[in-house]
């Protein structure tokens, strides 16, 4: 997807939900996002999370395999005056060191990758997170009420795919606690739509 109709996209899906940024910013809040703190964001995209982010005085990096995304994500940064790294590679094989940050984010990237390879991902976040430190997770949630549901569905048929839906007809707690991390924390928006889930690294 190009990188401006990615960004547009963000902010129509995210206006039942209070808005893109009330959300990025309620995930900023939970993950406990710090000044001096080091900040992985994972399936970045235009890494406007990782800008927010950055504007708090945290040391952010963004992570995304997409070439466009990364270059709209710097433009952004730029725009924004604000400086963090910008760095091309999968999830599922972070390039960087065991325990080398202290807090690792994703907005609405992980259900687009397949259950096993969410599951890889998620196991790679665990081994880049210092001891104590916190992984924060927005994204879908199976949904609640008939309109909500039809509303999903509609959704993940015409835009999300079989990944999504994979996604929410997953475990996601048990995923976590099965990984190691500790102090599963969820919050659910709009009929549980979508949650926002924290945990700790043991």
């Amino acid at each position: 997807m190009l990188a401006p109709l990615y960004d547009l996209g963000v902010r129509l899906a995210a206006l039942p939900f209070g808005g893109e940024e009330a959300l990025r910013r309620r995930l900023l809040d939970e993950a406990g996002i710090k000044e001096g703190q080091r900040v992985l964001e994972i399936f970045s995209g235009t890494a406007t999370l990782s800008v927010m982010a950055a504007r708090m005085g945290a040391s952010v990096t963004a992570l995304d395999v997409t070439h466009g995304m990364l270059k709209a994500a710097g433009v952004k940064a730029k725009g924004a005056g604000v400086r963090m790294g910008l760095v091309r590679g999968e999830a599922q094989a972070l390039p960087f060191t065991d325990a080398s940050f202290d807090r690792v984010i994703a907005s609405m990237g992980l259900h687009e990758a397949a259950p096993s390879a969410a599951m890889v991902a998620l196991g790679e976040a665990k081994r880049v997170i210092k001891d104590g430190g916190t992984l924060a997770i927005l994204d879908f949630h199976r949904a609640e009420g008939a309109a909500t549901r039809a509303a999903q569905s509609l959704l993940f048929t015409f835009f999300e795919g079989d990944c999504a839906k994979e996604w929410v007809r997953g475990d996601l707690q048990s995923l976590l606690t099965g990984l190691g991390f500790r102090d599963f924390r969820r919050s659910f928006f709009l009929n549980r739509f979508l949650q926002l889930v924290t945990v700790k690294k043991t």
